[in-house]
């Protein structure tokens, strides 16, 4: 969940781009993303906040305006929400759009983060009515499993704006070289700039593990319940692990999407697994970072991924971590913080399976070799230096 700031009044809080101290950096920066809310917007809105978030504490001017489903704003740093109107998941908004004109004003470079919806048309467009240089940020839309979903949409909105707006990009930036390669593989030889989504440590070093003991050692979930995250999977190999794991538990914590905790559910009716899988809902805060705290194994079963943040959650609470290969973290692996496996049910009882059979001393090792790599190469103060001095070299 993005952090809640003080409840000031709006316009104290998010401004406009000119509303920054005379004395930050020069070029100025704004973002736009369908939505910051945990279901709407996902992984994909909080990367983006907190992008906006690293360039302000690194001093540059940037506002990110996204839209939202009610008049309840959630007061962020020079953030600005719109309410949007039905159909819901095109996430228009005609109070943004009145206010474009003057938001593009005010900005040298614009941030696209994620395609096909309405913010995509409205502020393509209007960047290149002004001629403002286009920065888009795919965050895993080029995954094959996302590219084969609601394929006749994608294509529409391709023919409507998005063709359009592949063409002016000035610049690209991929969360791996593995999207670098899907942005060169959709034909595009604009320059591309590779940047993983970060983390901020202090959030999850200022909250302490809870006290309260725990009966079985923990395998947790934590993610949006979604088909795309192979949790079924994770169920399916479980099934046939737990009669011999018995000191072990699973923990699927997260929001319910489209209703899809009625199917998995249903899955671990059918596997009689109602003895060792839980289901506990959202959780945030610190009441999520005690949970990962809690956790002697985080799991991440996708089908695909563009790059998790909830990975690098666990990380920074130097809990070891279970990946797919979608997930696109060859690092964790030879860094030796976690274990890899393929996207199948089979693939992931075998991995799983010699996680668990682990001592705890190799299991807190991972732990902290995870906690490492994240402190060396996965902070927002240095990806978004990456970012920003690919902007200089490329947008202006």
């Amino acid at each position: 969940m993005i952090p809640m700031t003080t409840k000031a009044s709006l316009t104290q809080q998010v401004g406009h781009l000119h509303d920054i101290d005379e004395n930050v950096k020069t070029l100025r920066h704004l973002h736009f993303v369908q939505s910051l809310e945990p279901l709407q917007g996902g992984g994909l809105g909080r990367a983006a906040f907190e992008l906006h978030e690293s360039f302000l504490s690194r001093k540059y001017r940037s506002l990110l305006v996204t839209t939202s489903r009610d008049n309840t704003p959630q007061l962020l740093p020079k953030t600005r929400e719109f309410r949007r109107i039905l159909p819901d998941k095109a996430f228009f908004s005609p109070s943004l759009a009145k206010e474009a004109d003057e938001l593009l004003s005010t900005a040298d470079v614009v941030h696209g983060h994620g395609f096909y919806v309405g913010t995509n048309w409205l502020f393509g467009r209007k960047s290149r009515m002004y001629g403002k240089p286009l920065v888009y940020h795919p965050h895993g839309f080029f995954e094959p499993w996302v590219l084969q979903r609601s394929r006749w949409k994608k294509r529409l909105a391709h023919l409507l704006f998005e063709n359009k707006n592949f063409r002016s990009v000035c610049l690209w930036r991929a969360l791996t070289p593995k999207e670098a390669d899907q942005i060169r593989e959709q034909g595009i030889s604009t320059e591309i700039v590779v940047a993983p989504n970060g983390i901020r440590l202090d959030p999850f070093d200022k909250v302490a593990a809870s006290k309260t003991p725990k009966k079985r050692k923990r395998i947790l979930f934590l993610g949006r319940l979604h088909p795309k995250k192979g949790i079924d999977l994770l169920l399916q190999a479980w099934a046939k692990l737990a009669p011999r794991f018995s000191d072990w538990e699973i923990i699927v914590a997260g929001p319910n999407e489209n209703s899809y905790l009625a199917t998995l559910r249903g899955i671990v009716r059918e596997l009689d697994l109602g003895k060792s899988v839980s289901f506990p809902g959202p959780v945030t805060g610190v009441e999520k970072v005690q949970l990962f705290k809690s956790a002697d194994l985080f799991v991440l079963t996708s089908r695909s991924e563009g790059f998790s943040v909830a990975v690098l959650e666990a990380m920074a609470c130097r809990v070891p971590v279970l990946i797919t290969t979608p997930c696109n973290f060859d690092e964790l692996s030879i860094d030796g913080g976690g274990f890899s496996c393929e996207p199948d049910a089979k693939s992931i009882e075998r991995k799983l399976e010699s996680a668990l059979q682990c001592s705890d001393e190799e299991r807190i090792e991972r732990g902290e070799a995870g906690r490492k790599l994240v402190e060396t190469q996965y902070t927002w103060s240095a990806i978004s230096k990456t970012i920003l001095d690919a902007c200089e070299h490329h947008c202006r």
